[in-house]
């Protein structure tokens, strides 16, 4: 399987995450701590994360780091 591939549920997984943060005005950062808790960020790809990265305006190197992370 290729890394960088980018995986539809994993997607709406961030999106719901992205929704819940921009209603209730948390930072960014918490999305971060609720994808380490969430047992199912063990199974994303490294496209998965530089998605996520993108999504919230951070450089390549975040997705990088929290896909490590993950593993």
């Amino acid at each position: 399987m290729n890394n960088f591939y980018v995986s539809p549920e994993h997607q709406i997984i961030v999106d719901e995450l992205i929704e819940t943060q921009r209603h209730y005005g948390y930072q960014k950062g918490w999305i971060y701590y609720s994808l380490l808790e969430d047992k199912r960020s063990k199974y994303f790809t490294l496209g998965d994360c530089l998605k996520i990265a993108s999504k919230l305006g951070y450089q390549p190197g975040w997705g990088w780091h929290f896909w490590r992370e993950v593993q």
